[in-house]
């Protein structure tokens, strides 16, 4: 039997997945083994008979490694680079071009490197180190914020991108919690609220905090159901029931602390536009008056468009409001179209995981850039209130697009060995 698998799995040109199949062939043989041992046959007699009707061991391992072997999503990667070209062409107009192919242009071919990067890059990494990682990325950050990065109006730009690395790092720690049981949802409970706390110190945004709020609950949720700590729908509901009402009762005393903030009163001036017209409602003017300005094809005829001080308008947060601006609504629905595109591949590679890993790290970057996509497409139309926004292949800087790439390259790494056999997935 030694001799049929090793010949087997040599003929598999995945390392990783050699030690996966031999597990299987081997189980295989033995439960057929013992099956004619029943009917008398002695053991010698039956374990021969059970490799010899598996067949040719190379041409079985020829056809085993046309199945278990990396693969590409090539349609992501069209879309991929499509919506990056796209978004430099269409981010002209609110940057200027000296600005777009000094830095941005560059921030991209850098951002597909780093794509390449963890692409190659085994992202089981994450389940075996998912604490230690969240440990290191903290005090990077806390190096960055008081040594590197730079403040402007209080607050960390760069930051508002970059702590979303916390979320796939959280859904590695999930992984890593899976055999405490019940435990587990204590444990990742407090460890969402100390990301939640991490979060707003180096972001000082409750918007970004509550989105990696956000998806981390769906993560923690998705673990639950999915059988990761204990078992039955009775306490599944109510550890989920639990987490809700803990972490909301936090965020409402973040938010009330907070209430005085820039954040909290265009919150209040959203629900009532008219009352505050005059102060952070005004903006909601704006978005309706360039939205009523605009054309299907062309540049819209607001003579006084340039002239808009708004924050976010020039500086990227409401890319999609300018570019229906300056290119029509058709321009605007057709990269609506191509982001909505993207953003189905992605849960195309979530639905696809036969792994639990595979499952939450995939579903992780797909929350990050779902959530941030939704939300940068409201708010350029008015939908959702006014706050920081990285829309995903329209936001301008450096950090956006690392936090991106990184992002798109684990599913691509996650989508890579989906057809890998390994221990993970016989889990």
């Amino acid at each position: 039997m030694e001799e049929f698998i090793k010949t087997l799995t040599e003929q598999i040109r995945c390392v990783r997945a050699r030690e996966g199949v031999a597990r299987e062939l081997s189980n295989h043989i033995i439960d057929q083994t013992e099956a004619y041992e029943r009917t008398g046959m002695t053991h010698d007699q039956a374990l021969e008979r059970a490799v010899h009707e598996m067949g040719d061991p190379v041409e079985i391992g020829i056809s085993m490694d046309r199945i278990h072997r990396p693969q590409t999503d090539w349609k992501m990667l069209v879309l991929t680079v499509f919506l990056s070209a796209a978004g430099l062409v269409c981010m002209i107009p609110v940057f200027g071009i000296n600005y777009i192919i000094s830095r941005q242009l560059i921030f991209t071919l850098a951002g597909f490197g780093v794509i390449i990067a963890v692409y190659f890059l085994d992202y089981s990494i994450l389940g075996r180190t998912g604490i230690a990682a969240g440990m290191i990325l903290t005090g990077i950050f806390l190096l960055g914020k008081h040594y590197y990065f730079q403040t402007i109006n209080g607050r960390i730009p760069a930051m508002s991108s970059l702590v979303y690395l916390y979320v796939p790092i959280f859904a590695g720690i999930l992984y890593q919690l899976r055999k405490k049981k019940a435990k587990a949802v204590i444990l990742a409970i407090g460890t969402i609220g100390i990301i939640c706390m991490l979060t707003f110190y180096f972001s000082h945004s409750l918007t970004v905090a509550g989105n990696i709020f956000l998806c981390m609950i769906v993560l923690l949720i998705a673990s639950v159901a999915k059988g990761m700590f204990v078992k039955g729908k009775k306490y599944i509901a109510r550890c989920i029931g639990f987490v809700v009402i803990l972490l909301t009762v936090f965020f409402g005393w973040l938010f009330w602390s907070n209430r005085d903030s820039l954040h909290v009163l265009r919150l209040v001036a959203f629900f009532n536009r008219n009352q505050y017209q005059e102060a952070e409602g005004y903006f909601y003017k704006i978005i309706r008056d360039v939205l009523y300005g605009s054309k299907l094809i062309g540049t819209g005829n607001i003579a006084y468009f340039d002239d808009y001080y708004f924050p976010g308008l020039k500086e990227g947060g409401l890319v999609p409001l300018v570019i229906i601006y300056r290119f029509g609504f058709i321009v605007g629905i057709v990269l609506l179209l191509l982001l909505i595109g993207f953003i189905l591949r992605a849960i195309h590679i979530v639905y696809r995981q036969k792994n639990q890993l595979g499952v939450l790290v995939s579903l992780a970057c797909f929350l990050v850039l779902g959530v941030n996509c939704v939300e940068g497409v409201l708010i350029s139309v008015g939908l959702f209130p006014i706050t920081t926004a990285a829309i995903p292949f329209l936001t301008h800087g450096g950090s956006t697009v690392l936090v991106y790439a990184v992002l798109i390259g684990l599913l691509f790494s996650v989508h890579r060995r989906e057809k890998i056999l390994t221990q993970e997935v016989m889990e």
